[in-house]
């Protein structure tokens, strides 16, 4: 019944649109279109992050749309519904719902249409599932200013948070880069690569990395926190050459610790991690950190989204550890740039 209440308020939008679910191909060939191609927007992204949240229960609704302007594709709008425990919450597959992407000929004039067409369909949706209040979330998209969603939706009454992000500039030369990083951080990954082999699992790479991989993240976490579909999907995403796991090995060939990062052309994206407790003294995530950025300069990507940079301040108070993890990322970064939560009323 919910599925089909929210169908028709997404077919009676003021908006030429097709669902992502049955429209796949499409979404990546209008993705390729983008001037900047963000993880977050991919097709494999919004798979696995939909499946990452089916895992925790409640009744997820993909409601990603492309949207069609002149007849044309125009824009991508990841968009997601959930139930649980009667709560409805509208998000982007778990996230603060992200703002809808454009095709590189989109005209201003067109793109400022979309969006109050996008505000007006979100704000039915959350009416007609008693939601109360939303958020959105704008990250870096290697533009200048404000973006027309930010504008519309302040406003329109939207209370504006700023959080930060670390970033690094793959362009810039490796020494450049290097003369970034915190200055412990140069003698640590020396000690690194003393310590332990590095290397890559992509496309070409045995299966059994994989499994060693997903049985160290089993180990560290103590429990099974994931479903075999989001380690499957990690893992075509790899031989999909849209992702890579960098390794560590002791002197025994034991795996040790890893990472893995998406890709597109535009951005990498350090996604998920996991290393030995027994070794936490030791330069573990450094050695990983370096190599992955030495891969993506390979691959020719643009940035390097390592992640968020939390501070005690922050309207929504981190843990003792994400604020540890957000300092860890900082001493890396060539670029924090802002990251606008932006929480909407229902109106």
């Amino acid at each position: 019944m919910l599925l089909d209440q929210l169908n028709n308020i997404v077919k009676s939008a003021k908006l030429p649109i097709i669902k992502r679910v049955e429209n796949k191909d499409l979404w990546e060939e209008t993705f390729l279109r983008l001037p900047y191609k963000p993880v977050a927007y991919s097709n494999a992204s919004l798979d696995y992050q939909l499946v990452y949240q089916q895992g925790h229960g409640g009744s997820w609704f993909d409601l990603s749309v492309i949207i069609f302007w002149n007849n044309k594709p125009a824009a991508l709008w990841p968009l997601s519904l959930s139930m649980n425990d009667g709560v409805a919450k509208l998000t982007s597959q778990g996230l603060p719902v992200l703002p809808p992407v454009f095709v590189s000929n989109c005209p201003l004039i067109s793109r400022k249409r979309i969006i109050k067409s996008c505000l007006e369909l979100a704000n039915s949706i959350v009416i007609d599932s008693q939601i109360s209040e939303w958020r959105s979330g704008e990250s870096f998209t290697n533009s200048i200013g404000m973006s027309e969603w930010h504008m519309q939706s302040m406003a329109h009454g939207a209370v504006c948070n700023l959080n930060h992000e670390c970033y690094i500039d793959i362009q810039l030369d490796i020494s450049e880069i290097k003369k970034n990083f915190r200055k412990s951080y140069k003698s640590l990954i020396v000690s690194g690569q003393n310590l332990w082999s590095v290397g890559v699992f992509d496309s070409d790479g045995n299966y059994q990395v994989w499994q060693e991989f997903r049985a160290l993240h089993c180990k560290v976490a103590g429990r099974v926190t994931r479903s075999v579909e989001t380690w499957n999907l990690h893992h075509q995403e790899i031989k999909s050459k849209r992702a890579f796991l960098v390794w560590l090995r002791n002197s025994k060939g034991e795996m040790v610790g890893g990472g893995f990062f998406n890709v597109t052309t535009d951005e990498g994206l350090y996604a998920v991690a996991a290393y030995d407790r027994t070794l936490f003294d030791k330069p573990l995530g450094h050695l990983v950190q370096y190599r992955a950025i030495t891969e993506l300069k390979k691959l020719g990507v643009r940035w390097y989204k390592i992640g968020a940079r939390p501070y005690i301040q922050d309207s929504t108070k981190p843990t003792d550890k994400e604020i540890s993890i957000g300092k860890f990322k900082q001493g890396f970064a060539t670029h924090i740039f802002p990251y606008y939560c932006l929480t909407h009323k229902a109106v």
